[in-house]
């Protein structure tokens, strides 16, 4: 008999940053990526994060359960608002397997960096999609 395939949920948002304009977001991000890092590692959940013009946009993929408790806890975090739910699935593979959470700050990524199983690259130009969009909608 095969194996089980991993039951897998996908969450994808954007929101926007709450820090005030004019102070220093790299502490605050630090201080998000540290974090997400550690609890996503013990929690399975692995996914990337996307900030550019004071706006975040994700992609949480894991168990069901935990990606529940990890975007659970992101919507009561302080540091943003205005989230908005782009996508959930239950994709057939993890898109960003092997990062805990990628990150990219207003700058593009090579696209080499993101091939691979599960579309990373297809994900990763959605959440740069939907920020400028909604940078345009704000505009």
């Amino acid at each position: 008999m095969s194996a089980e395939r991993e039951r897998l949920r996908r969450v994808v948002y954007v929101s926007h940053t709450a820090v005030e304009p004019g102070q220093p977001m790299w502490p605050v991000l630090d201080s998000i990526l540290t974090a997400a890092r550690r609890n996503n590692r013990r929690a399975g959940v692995t996914g990337a994060l996307v900030y550019s013009a004071r706006r975040f946009a994700q992609v949480l993929e894991g168990p069901p359960e935990s990606v529940e408790a990890v975007f659970e806890r992101i919507q009561c975090d302080l540091r943003h608002d205005h989230v908005t739910v782009l996508e959930v699935s239950e994709p057939e593979a993890r898109a960003f397997g092997d990062w805990s959470m990628a990150f990219v700050a207003d700058a593009p990524v090579p696209a080499e960096a993101l091939e691979g199983p599960g579309g990373a690259a297809r994900l990763m130009a959605m959440l740069q999609a939907a920020i400028r969009n909604t940078e345009a909608a704000a505009g």
